[in-house]
């Protein structure tokens, strides 16, 4: 009987030092955590002409394309403030893709001066090559990974193997009802 009224006097306490710790728990308001995530997301940059000052992305900051994939902001091509990735997955003995995150048309660049395909919707489907496009540059134009550009379309990533023939269309968001095959 001894031992059974020590446990419950042990429960006890350690029930009651964990509310008194969740009562005291310190409070954040909405404002306050609203700021919060702001400055965990820019520091602040040096004086602008003019003597203000710009927020400039933390190249730290982890920016989520979703479905536990992320990347680092400082790791994203000079301009892109999103990116975007093909994700090859399997289901039973069947092979699809998806993009994950949302590529971002930044214009014709050097090796990526081709056609970008889009829905009705606005959204980017396709990509069709201009003579001297390569696998890598387009990526960095759409802010999309470019070594998953070349594996689901089935381009190399070796030098040589990364250009593209005019006319040539590649794959930017794959229908997942579609089928992919390996090394097709």
């Amino acid at each position: 009987m001894k031992r059974a009224a020590t446990i419950a006097w042990a429960t006890a306490g350690v029930a009651a030092v964990g509310i008194v710790a969740l009562i005291a728990s310190p409070r954040v308001s909405p404002a306050t955590a609203a700021h919060s995530v702001r400055s965990s997301a820019a520091s602040t940059a040096g004086p602008m002409p003019g003597g203000t000052s710009t927020p400039t992305p933390d190249p730290d900051r982890v920016i989520w394309l979703g479905d536990g994939i992320s990347v680092k902001a400082g790791d994203l091509p000079n301009g892109c403030t999103t990116y975007s990735k093909i994700q090859i997955f399997d289901v039973g003995a069947h092979s699809y893709g998806r993009l994950v995150g949302d590529p971002d048309d930044r214009g014709p660049s050097a090796g990526a001066t081709g056609t970008v395909n889009r829905d009705a919707g606005g959204d980017i489907l396709s990509y069709t090559a201009a003579p001297g496009d390569d696998i890598w540059s387009i990526g960095d134009r759409l802010c999309t990974n470019p070594l998953m550009i070349g594996r689901y379309n089935h381009v190399g990533s070796d030098p040589g193997e990364h250009t593209l023939q005019p006319g040539e269309t590649v794959v930017i968001r794959p229908d997942m009802n579609v089928e992919w095959t390996p090394g097709a």
